[in-house]
Order: C-alpha cells, then sequence, then structure tokens
C-alpha cells in the first residue's frame, strides 16, 4: 500500500508540472518564434494536443490508484448477448 501511494503522489506531482505547461503554453511563454528577413513563424514548443493527451492519461492513472488504495475496484463494462439455444 506504500508503494501505491508513493506512485499516487509522482503522478500527482507530475500531473500539476503538466497544467502549469499547459498554462504557460496558453499564456504564449511556450511559444517559439523564428524570423528570417520579413517571415515571421510562431510555433509551440511542445503540441498542446500531447500535453492535453498526458494530462488526461495520468488523471486516469490517478482515479485508479486511488480507487485501489480505498479497495473500490474499477468498473467494468461487460456486453450480454441473448442467444436461442
Amino acid at each position: 500500500m506504500a508503494g501505491e501511494l508513493t506512485e499516487l503522489e509522482q503522478k500527482k506531482r507530475r500531473l500539476a508540472l503538466y497544467y502549469e505547461k499547459e498554462e504557460q503554453m496558453l499564456s504564449k511563454d511556450g511559444i517559439a518564434s523564428y524570423g528570417i528577413g520579413s517571415r515571421n513563424i510562431s510555433r509551440y514548443q511542445l503540441a498542446l494536443s500531447d500535453i492535453r493527451q498526458q494530462i488526461k492519461e495520468l488523471e486516469d492513472d490517478i482515479k485508479e490508484i486511488s480507487g485501489a488504495a480505498t479497495g473500490s475496484k474499477r468498473r467494468k463494462a461487460v456486453a450480454v448477448v441473448p442467444r436461442d439455444v
């Protein structure tokens, strides 16, 4: 159980860093601008979609670990196919 809490804390820290990076990118700190002559280009240093994907994965992992620590299990979807015998 102690290992799970350590993993949970690590994921929470990583999630906080990803939130910080997303905020930086949205506030234009994460944008790199280049210019050659009269041409200029601006782009994100990292893909915003990649950061959002990592945030979603970390949130899901945290929910799963928290559920395991409290004893609840993740819900499963089960399909039932009726058949004539």
